[in-house]
């Protein structure tokens, strides 16, 4: 292996890439499947600094004086995602520890594990040979196949430019590559999630409620929603006017509204 400053796992995953599609390019089903690599059942983690408050709040939870900001931390990579859902805990170059150590979700501040449960879904990460497979696969959207269609998982040859119209209604995307990617030592670089698409009263996680959920809450005055939800006026407000709210802050009034839903139920 050349001399590189890239950690080793990174350098050893693009020689099995490259190799493996140039050997196997008429066949690209036998790919990846020649050998093992010593880190194919690792779980992925992200590193990622410590540069929000809510981030920051739970490591020192944990943690009081190890944690400060702009530090690393590791994030395990989900097979099921949720905006509502994220695991942190501190950084750790120890492979063997990922999987069974505890992490902190920062929103709840709950502590939990991997492979355990977490509001009723099972917190399974991903694996490295898992992202690996499907960054080999994963189509070319910028580029149309020989034939003219659009690329699939198997497409190879001389790609074509593939031409673009408007359309209306117009939606904004992001920057092509996300902050977090240029942090370090991130494997989410390896995927194909596409932009980042903004829409109207919705961002990256802060979003409207849902519509239903907001005409319930209507019903409950102002300062019995924020008794119930621990919530500020100004964050019921804007949840009320339809405006985007924290993840966090629409669980709180959900589980307000249902908690009240029940006692004006049994009052009945």
């Amino acid at each position: 292996m050349a001399q590189t400053d890239y950690p080793r796992w990174i350098v050893e995953a693009w020689e099995r890439i490259l190799v493996d599609h140039f050997q196997n390019i008429d066949d690209p089903e036998n790919a990846l499947v020649s050998r093992e690599l010593w880190f194919d059942n690792l779980p992925a983690v992200m590193r990622v600094r410590v540069t929000t408050p809510n981030v920051l709040r739970a490591l020192r939870k944990r943690d009081p004086g190890a944690a400060k900001p702009y530090n690393f931390a590791l994030s395990p990579i989900l097979m099921q995602p949720s905006p509502d859902c994220t695991l942190i805990a501190p950084a750790s170059k120890h492979p063997e520890e990922w999987l069974t150590r505890e992490y902190t979700e920062v929103h709840s501040g709950e502590t939990v594990k991997l492979l355990g449960e977490y509001q009723g879904k099972v917190l399974l990460p991903q694996k490295l040979s898992s992202v690996i497979w499907r960054h080999y696969l994963h189509p070319e959207d910028k580029s149309l196949s020989p034939n003219g269609e659009p690329c699939d998982a198997y497409t190879s040859g001389l790609l074509m430019r593939r031409p673009i119209q408007a359309m209306k209604p117009l939606v904004f995307i992001g920057k092509e590559i996300e902050r977090k990617g240029q942090e370090g030592e991130d494997v989410s670089v390896l995927e194909n999630t596409g932009p980042i698409q903004y829409h109207r009263h919705q961002t990256a996680k802060t979003r409207a409620g849902d519509a239903g959920l907001i005409l319930r809450a209507r019903r409950f005055p102002l300062r019995q929603l924020m008794r119930e939800s621990r919530a500020s006026q100004h964050a019921i407000e804007r949840f009320l006017d339809g405006d985007r709210v924290h993840p966090a802050t629409r669980a709180r009034l959900e589980s307000a509204v249902v908690t009240l839903e029940r006692q004006r139920l049994r009052a009945t």
